[in-house]
């Protein structure tokens, strides 16, 4: 039997207020791809993450998720936001924000098995030796390996990464990539990556949708970013980018 592909959308329609966000989205990706979402802040590639975890409702068209519905899904789906809900000064390690999701609570208590787990997790991004560090030390490459390694703690079948080297420089960034490029090597792993970032779409899509409310371009990147490198898509800074309902 057939496995279900990783997300399908069919002409997805979602507004926030009065504001159209997505208009008539459809796209599906397979099991074991790697995609890629591009497009202009304000071009709807949050909203469409966040409309496969099920935190916001189509106003027409459908979602299915590892075919089901998205709220029926989310807990076999791996989500790095961008924005990280949490406050540098919460008194919490690493270890146990990996652990809180695996849980589905925030862990009380952290035994030895558990933390084991937890650094098995964190070693899978390179990030073993901060299981006991304060969240509030972190340095914003480290924060975002630790969220990695939070989304990937329930072994996700879908991966969802909301641009994860924001914040971060240059060299972080490298390396973040190179980590990814590891991810979408598993065939049984799906990788949707938001970016702004033409390095990222060259070495890790194997698919690229080019998303403005509406899908303008949907398929290999050759096809897809060929002679747009000047496109302002690909050169928006990560911290100039507004809140949720004014972005996508």
């Amino acid at each position: 039997m057939t496995e279900p592909s990783a997300l399908r959308l069919r002409d997805l329609t979602v507004s926030v207020g009065e504001r159209l966000i997505l208009d008539g989205v459809s796209l599906e990706v397979g099991r074991g791809e790697f995609v890629c979402l591009v497009g202009p802040n304000g071009g709807g590639k949050t909203t469409l993450l966040k409309a496969a975890l099920g935190l916001v409702a189509p106003g027409a068209g459908a979602v299915e998720v590892l075919g089901r519905l998205p709220a029926e899904a989310r807990r076999r789906v791996g989500y790095l936001p961008q924005r990280k809900a949490w406050s540098p000064g919460f008194p919490a390690t690493a270890g146990e924000l990996v652990l809180a999701n695996l849980y589905g609570a925030w862990p009380w208590r952290v035994g030895g098995l558990a933390r084991e787990r937890a650094r098995d997790v964190l070693g899978q991004v390179g990030a073993a030796h901060l299981v006991d560090e304060p969240l509030a030390g972190l340095s914003g490459g480290e924060v975002q390996r630790v969220f990695l390694a939070r989304a990937l703690v329930i072994d996700p079948p879908l991966l969802l990464l909301d641009e994860p080297t924001a914040g971060v420089d240059a060299r972080g960034r490298g390396e973040f990539l190179a980590l990814l490029a590891g991810l979408a090597g598993r065939e049984d792993r799906s990788v949707v990556l938001v970016t702004h970032h033409l390095a990222a779409v060259r070495q890790l899509a194997d698919r690229v949708a080019w998303l403005d409310g509406r899908l303008l371009a949907w398929g290999p990147p050759g096809e897809v970013v060929e002679g747009r490198e000047g496109d302002p898509a690909f050169h928006a800074q990560d911290h100039d980018r507004p809140a949720l309902c004014e972005e996508d």
